[in-house]
């Protein structure tokens, strides 16, 4: 066993047991959501003039389909040669749905129109030059499905969002390697941002600041031995070291405001809490400060309340990895930890809702990891998916309804979207190896 598997196989924190031997073939979702999905067709993409071929255009249709079939407000029909007819005639009222969106592709050049039918109202999108380069042409079409969603709901869509990841499979030598890699929220556009031929894992997205456009998140290496924790542009080779400490440093987040993480560390002989300043444009980072630590005890996966003055986080203090809830600044006095999750005996990689509302995690529920959450207002844990197949590592999507996390097994670990009144899950990942840790960044 190497290093790594002997350090991931001590620190609970990291993953669960890994039972099954097959992926699974379905995970359920069981959300309850008070509002309905609204269908909306959309059209054919109809070329006019000098275009690409019609296999292209499909492909652009299909990344506008996905958009709305899984946005957590919307369903999309299928679409009929009846209605196709109905909509060029513009005859609204008979397609049975609440929206609609017509694209034309002129001149290799996309035309696009919405119809919100029952307030009789109609918007123009500026046109949109394609390039034929199917990788260039979805971020600008993913950025179009959030204007339409803007102008159909009046709230911000998580079509342009992006998701981060830790990639592991085999190099030349048969070693097992990781990089952190990005995607667009339906898995496609697969982007390395490491290449360090290491171990990377745990990315964290930082939130962006006025003024400052860098796209910025933190990440653990084990390119210099122990695993530390870094922190690296989008555009910039190698990560910088953040965390001066000694010891394994694991398990990163970062406050919404941008001014402190949180990180365990094992310098005292067991995985202990602790806090750290960070300012993310000069590199300026305080004092590592231990807020929680327990005799005997392993902390692990920490998450900052949106206000930032929070962290829940993993301990196994009363036996069993559980989910509690401190101050995430530093006091005199041991803080009294609020223990949140007791349905479940192991309960582990929690993270906080971006509008404060709910916590996500993963609880061993009849010998199976499945996703849950906890409801602060109603201080309720509720499962979330079911089925077959190990489920971690939740993170939220910027409007607090989706979530992304990864299945777990020795043989495979791919990546899942849950929307709200969807039966179930959607896999955004494919291919060979393993896709774990995601972390859900902003639009």
């Amino acid at each position: 066993m190497d290093r790594i598997t002997l350090l991931l196989s001590a620190l609970f924190f990291l993953g669960s047991p890994l039972f099954a031997n097959e992926p699974p073939q379905e995970i359920r979702v069981r959300l309850e959501t008070e509002s309905s999905l609204s269908p909306v067709y959309i059209s054919e993409v109809e070329p006019t003039g000098d275009t690409f071929p019609s296999s292209y255009l499909k492909e652009l249709e299909k990344v506008i389909r996905y958009d709305f079939q899984y946005n957590g407000k919307t369903t999309v029909p299928e679409k009929t040669a009846e209605k196709e007819r109905e909509l060029k005639l513009m005859r609204l009222s008979s397609l049975g749905s609440v929206y609609a969106i017509s694209l034309l592709v002129k001149n290799k050049t996309l035309h696009c129109k919405a119809f919100l039918i029952q307030k009789n109202a109609a918007k123009n999108f500026p046109e949109i030059s394609l390039t034929g380069s199917l990788s260039e042409d979805r971020k600008k079409l993913h950025l179009l499905s959030d204007a339409i969603y803007k102008a159909f709901f009046e709230s911000d869509g998580i079509a342009s969002s992006k998701i981060l990841y830790s990639f592991q499979k085999k190099d030349t030598l048969g070693q097992w390697i990781s990089e952190i890699v990005e995607s667009d929220w339906d898995g496609e556009n697969v982007t390395y941002l490491t290449q360090d031929s290491s171990y990377s894992i745990n990315p964290v997205v930082i939130p962006k600041d006025r003024g400052f456009d860098k796209d910025l998140f933190l990440y653990v290496s084990y390119k210099n031995g122990q695993p530390k924790i870094f922190i690296k542009s989008k555009g910039e080779s190698t990560g910088k070291k953040v965390v001066d400490i000694r010891g394994n440093q694991m398990l990163p987040a970062i406050s919404k405001q941008r001014d402190k993480i949180a990180f365990v560390c094992d310098a005292s002989g067991r995985t202990d809490l602790f806090v750290q300043s960070l300012n993310p444009e000069t590199g300026e980072t305080g004092t590592p400060k231990q807020i929680f630590s327990y005799p005997r005890s392993s902390q692990g996966s920490p998450t900052f309340s949106p206000d930032g003055l929070k962290i829940a986080f993993v301990s196994d203090k009363d036996g069993a990895p559980r989910i509690y809830v401190i101050s995430s600044e530093p006091g005199r006095k041991r803080e009294t930890a609020r223990i949140i999750t007791k349905k479940n005996k192991e309960n582990t990689c929690p993270c906080w809702s971006p509008d404060g509302t709910k916590l996500a995690y993963s609880a061993k529920t009849g010998g199976i990891r499945q996703i849950w959450i906890y409801d602060f207002a109603a201080g309720e844990e509720k499962q979330l998916t079911y089925g077959p197949g190990n489920k971690e590592n939740p993170s939220w999507a910027p409007n607090s309804l989706h979530i992304v996390f990864n299945s777990t097994d020795d043989n495979y670990s791919d990546l899942y979207v849950l929307s709200p009144e969807q039966p179930n899950a959607v896999k955004i990942t494919k291919g060979p190896g393993k896709k774990h840790y995601p972390a859900w960044g902003p639009r």
